[in-house]
């Protein structure tokens, strides 16, 4: 299947990717019908940043980082 954004598949079940739901979301290549079954292209990691001095006992947390990782996609069994 042709990887461009008008005819993008779904990488776990090939089925067409409507050109709407790339243009939402360009980095999306699942359909919606696989994307609810596993929760989404990407995780995302939430930690929380110590702003204290190196060597210090306190505790200074005052940031949160946010990491977007793609999901491992695996194929869509037929059953």
């Amino acid at each position: 299947m042709s990887t461009t954004d008008e005819n993008r598949a779904c990488e776990r079940c090939d089925a067409p990717i409507p050109p709407a739901r790339v243009k939402a979301m360009p980095g999306t290549w699942l359909c919606i019908e696989c994307s609810e079954e596993v929760g989404g292209d990407f995780v995302l990691i939430a930690k929380q940043a110590n702003l204290a001095k190196e060597g210090s006992m306190k505790k200074n947390y005052g940031g949160i980082s946010i990491e977007k990782k793609r999901r491992v996609i695996h194929k869509k069994s037929a059953t």
